[in-house]
């Protein structure tokens, strides 16, 4: 198989790398999985808020002279009712600050249960999957942002594990985003009010497997797109390297014969049909290859008629020396 051309070799280099640079820009996704984040967070908070006004309307009770409280074993009930539709996780802390209601935590006969929810298995997407992750932590690099902190969850939680479960406490909303085995864990957390007494902290928690899908799918498109857009441009680089090398190595043997041979069956190829810069050149080199035998046969003939001029003396100098020496007798 003949070896691609250094022209041919160059216009694919530098096509692929401005299509890979412009590819390897769509990929990066930061600003959109910001978005994605941001509006994740926003959709917590609401629904945080609302949750936060019901549990401050209809689980408490008035304790006389010191105010209200939550009435914890309604809590319990309400809090796992009101997110079980949402796929988020409810915690509510009391205005102590100690654990009083986890939607994953549930209540029976036999005491109380737990539900852990697994990391989803990652898609084997096998090659795709590891480049982009590569891909991901060198762009995180680049980029010199900080790390965000790691989910960590004790076995006893209390609201100052958590830096937004203590900001409502105080009465603000905070949300967090922090790294999870799974992606990311963000977590928005209100103050449940009675009034204007702060009861306590709710705190709605999401990991973002449905963020990372999105991105993910974006990602495959984009990809879908690039194979696509690649197969074209690897198509019409060759396309145009063999319209431009192939006519160039034509005229250079062509030039190569003419150069070594002695007479004028190599002959430079027509490419009339041609209208741009290596039309020009053929007809050029066509030119002054006529030109350059028009010389030769110039000099030739000067040659010859030369040789011609010098024999006819000599030939004819036998007979001139013996018409003298008759003459001299």
């Amino acid at each position: 198989m003949r070896a691609l051309s250094p022209i041919t070799r160059r216009i694919l280099v530098v096509n692929l790398l401005a299509l890979g640079i412009l590819v390897s820009g769509l990929l990066y996704l930061g600003e959109y999985r910001r978005s994605l984040v941001s509006g994740e967070l926003d959709a917590l908070k609401t629904q945080a808020e609302m949750f936060a006004g019901a549990l401050g309307e209809g689980a408490v009770i008035a304790e006389g002279v010191s105010g209200e409280r939550l009435v914890h074993e309604l809590v319990r009930q309400m809090v796992r009712r009101l997110v079980i539709s949402t796929g988020a996780r409810a915690r509510l802390f009391n205005s102590a600050g100690a654990l009083v209601a986890d939607s994953r935590i549930l209540a029976g006969a036999s005491g109380m249960v737990q539900i852990i929810e697994l990391a989803p298995p990652r898609p084997k997407t096998g090659v795709i999957s590891a480049i982009l992750d590569f891909y991901d932590n060198m762009a995180r690099r680049l980029a010199g942002k900080e790390l965000i902190l790691p989910y960590r969850e004790k076995p006893f939680q209390i609201a100052q594990d958590y830096k937004e479960a203590m900001a409502a406490l105080s009465g603000e909303t905070v949300g967090v985003v922090r790294s999870s085995a799974s992606g990311m864990m963000l977590s928005v957390a209100v103050p449940v009010r009675r009034y204007k007494q702060v009861l306590g902290a709710l705190m709605l928690s999401k990991d973002s497997r449905h963020i990372d899908k999105t991105v993910l799918q974006v990602r495959m498109d984009i990809l879908k797109v690039f194979a696509v857009a690649l197969a074209v441009t690897i198509g019409l680089s060759l396309y145009l390297a063999r319209t431009i090398a192939r006519p160039l190595r034509r005229l250079a043997k062509a030039a190569e014969k003419a150069r070594h041979g002695h007479h004028r069956q190599h002959t430079i190829p027509n490419l009339d049909d041609r209208d741009d810069e290596i039309g020009e050149l053929a007809k050029t080199l066509s030119e002054m290859t006529e030109s350059l035998w028009l010389r030769m046969d110039a000099i030739e003939s000067f040659a010859a008629d030369v040789a011609h001029e010098i024999k006819n003396p000599l030939s004819s100098w036998p007979s001139s020396r013996k018409t003298c020496t008759a003459w001299t007798g």
